[in-house]
């Protein structure tokens, strides 16, 4: 009878222990997945299909940023007419480098009215008195406030060619003044001129205008310069 009770005893205990354990792992049942959150697909996410973004160009400014030189070349009333330093006397066009700065400008009605006549003069002047403004005799040139603009007078005849060159007023700088004439002889010349440019005796007269400021130095004994240059037709 011991026996048997003892067998009775342990079969409680186990069972006992089972409904315990089982109760306990109740308390520990994996919980269900969360609802989805309302707004996923406002957030960023993967692009895998490309066919789903838009064929429209993407502008990130409502009003593209003007270019250098927009201002000039599309001025406000007529976007689509493209408007020419050379049309407007006195407007200032700037070439060069930023170590040796050069403006140009056209002086007068006739020369603007010749642009590309007077444009290619000036350009071929520019590149003259850049060069000669690396040389040792004017790269040494301290330019005082006084010094003033050279004016020369370039006779062309009517095929083009230089016949004279007559300086109307001296910088008071002497190698400015023959830089500017050095530069005059070797860049002012024309093939096929436009014939209405003549002046009244059947030449090409040009008022050219050059004038120098110290722009920058290295060593303080060679200078770059500001280079100021103008043309006129009479």
């Amino acid at each position: 009878m011991r026996i048997v009770r003892r067998i009775v005893q342990s079969l409680a205990a186990s069972a006992l222990l089972a409904a315990t354990l089982a109760l306990a792992g109740c308390g520990y049942a994996t919980p269900p997945p969360p609802p989805p959150i309302a707004g996923d697909a406002d957030r960023p996410h993967l692009l895998s299909d490309l066919s789903t973004l838009s064929s429209e160009p993407v502008s990130p400014l409502k009003t593209e940023v003007p270019k250098r030189g927009d201002a000039i070349l599309h001025p406000a009333g007529d976007p689509n007419a493209p408007v020419i330093y050379q049309a407007m006397p006195g407007l200032v066009r700037h070439v060069g480098d930023d170590r040796t700065p050069i403006e140009e400008k056209l002086l007068n009605e006739k020369a603007a009215k010749f642009a590309n006549f007077t444009q290619v003069l000036l350009t071929r002047l520019s590149g003259q008195v850049a060069l000669a403004e690396k040389t040792e005799e004017v790269s040494r040139l301290r330019v005082s406030t006084d010094v003033k603009a050279v004016l020369i007078t370039a006779i062309m005849d009517k095929n083009g060619k230089l016949t004279e060159l007559i300086v109307e007023q001296h910088s008071g700088k002497g190698a400015i003044d023959k830089m500017m004439i050095d530069a005059c002889k070797k860049a002012i010349w024309y093939q096929n001129p436009p014939v209405e440019a003549l002046s009244g005796d059947g030449t090409y007269k040009l008022t050219i205008e050059g004038r120098l400021e110290n722009y920058a130095s290295l060593d303080e004994k060679h200078f770059s310069f500001i280079t100021h240059l103008g043309m006129g037709v009479d």
